[in-house]
């Protein structure tokens, strides 16, 4: 009997456990990811919102300015997120009327549960039609066909992925494919995803794409029918999720990645990109539209040329030509007019603390009128940069170097990363520029001169006028002398005075 108990005891246990109601596992299982908001640990920041996902990052586009931060440096399987740079690389690198083959191998390598657009193989759509049916519909068959149109092969466009997205600031990140699909040496980060739409935003033709919600493509060589495609993010297309300010973004989900979300959103002047992973279909809206928010309202934007004093150059003179026979008064050297860093609605701007960074510009190259960089950093947190550049471009300029370190002690020999971490440089051997104008040269040594030849004839004149009191005297003299002896001549007996 009590063996037969025994067995009776565990049947139950057994059944309480798949029944749910000792809900051992399954506790676990729907736990909230644990709340690891970096951003939090910064004095004076804004508390960020707890959310559900796993990982997520709000990023202000201009400036690179993290503004929440939760795990955004762990890599994770991004999911359809990946089409993002795919779609920058077929942009960068390609007209919008070029026409694509797709061939065999792109359309049936991929799963045909996946997503797609029903292309056949043979199929001619221009670039353009590519584009809205990989950022809108996220076809998986379309990436691989853009991919080979691009690089000749997969391959091919896999290692330029990999390539631009360490150009872009990724630093966690490895492609393995161009469309998403599960694989585990296609991962990524928040973070990186962040970096790689910065580009994205700074593009006008993947935000025309990208905000479209509907779309037709219209018929091909061997489809007599249009083809609609429509955005699947919730954020951007009227519903109950909609969010006001979004402008684009991309979906993605698989079972491996779980659901990933890119949204891009804008309000007064400020550029936010969200990004979410390692969530569910049920917690990621309502994390991005929490994250948004929390950006909105807990921050500011502030234009560092028109508030920075420290390096205000405009009426020092050294700089500036105030000579009208050439040209108006202008400074030479400024701040750059574009530059911008976020702080925390009612910080102030004196608050923030600039590093400068000079370039060496000794070759040529794009940017060869910047002189400096100058980053900012709010209780050590990277919250925008800016350049110090030369303003005439169509100048005369002579280049002074130096050896010397020009950064003050306190600042030391660090450099802000765009997360806000310390990079190491060299300062041995690092040349500074200071860049003169020849107008300015030529307009002063010409002041000069005509300051010595003021001072020349001024002596002349003053030395010519001293001879004449002399000559002038000595004839007086003389006149007095000659009347004394006439005197004397004509009254002999006369004492003379």
């Amino acid at each position: 009997m009590k063996r037969y108990s025994r067995f009776l005891t565990l049947y139950l246990i057994c059944a309480l456990i798949l029944s749910g109601i000792v809900p051992a596992k399954a506790t676990e299982e729907t736990t909230p990811y644990p709340i690891i908001t970096t951003s939090n640990s910064i004095e004076g920041w804004p508390a960020g919102p707890e959310i559900f996902s796993g990982s997520a990052v709000v990023m202000e586009a201009e400036t690179g300015t993290v503004l929440y931060d939760k795990n955004m440096h762990q890599q994770a399987y991004p999911a359809s997120i990946t089409k993002i740079l795919t779609a920058i690389l077929a942009i960068e690198n390609c007209s919008m009327n070029e026409m694509v083959e797709f061939s065999h191998d792109a359309v049936f390598s991929v799963p045909r549960d996946s997503s797609h657009i029903a292309i056949v193989p043979g199929e001619l759509l221009t670039m353009e039609n590519c584009l809205y049916g990989l950022m809108l519909a996220s076809a998986n068959e379309v990436a691989n066909a853009i991919a080979e149109h691009v690089s000749g092969n997969i391959d091919n466009f896999v290692t330029l992925m990999n390539q631009r997205a360490k150009e872009l600031g990724a630093i966690n990140t490895h492609f393995n494919n161009t469309n998403g699909l599960p694989d585990e040496a296609h991962y990524t980060s928040c973070y990186d995803m962040a970096m790689i739409s910065r580009a994205a935003v700074s593009n006008e033709t993947f935000i025309k794409i990208d905000s479209t919600t509907s779309y037709m493509i219209p018929p091909t060589n061997l489809q007599v029918e249009e083809r609609p495609v429509n955005s699947l993010h919730p954020l951007l297309i009227n519903g109950s999720k909609h969010y006001d300010g979004c402008f684009g973004g991309k979906t993605g989900y698989t079972t491996i990645a779980g659901n990933t979300l890119v949204t891009f959103a804008r309000r007064d002047g400020i550029t936010l990109i969200c990004v979410v992973m390692q969530s569910d279909a049920v917690n990621i809206y309502d994390d991005s539209t929490a994250l948004l928010n929390y950006g909105f309202e807990n921050f500011s934007k502030y234009n560092i040329a028109e508030n920075e004093t420290k390096f205000n150059l405009q009426g020092s003179g050294f700089f500036e030509s105030a000579n009208s026979i050439f040209e108006s008064s202008y400074p030479q050297i400024g701040l750059n007019a574009d530059g911008f860093i976020m702080l925390p609605s009612g910080a102030s701007f004196s608050e923030a603390e600039p590093t400068v960074e000079f370039r060496n510009n000794s070759e040529k190259e794009a940017d060869a009128d910047v002189m400096a960089d100058i980053t900012y950093a709010w209780h050590g947190h990277y919250v925008g940069r800016t350049t110090l550049d030369v303003t005439s471009t169509a100048q005369n300029e002579f280049s002074f170097t130096s050896n010397t370190n020009v950064r003050e002690a306190e600042t030391g020999t660090s450099t802000i990363l765009s997360d806000g971490r310390e990079k190491e440089t060299e300062s041995s051997g690092e040349k500074k520029y200071l860049t003169i104008n020849v107008w300015h040269m030529l307009a002063g040594i010409l002041g000069v001169s005509v300051l010595i030849g003021l001072c020349y004839l001024y002596s002349i004149t003053r030395q010519q006028r001293e001879r004449w009191k002399r000559i002038h005297r000595q004839k007086r003299r003389l006149r007095s002398i000659e009347r004394k002896r006439r005197k004397r001549k004509y009254y002999p007996t006369r004492k003379l005075r």
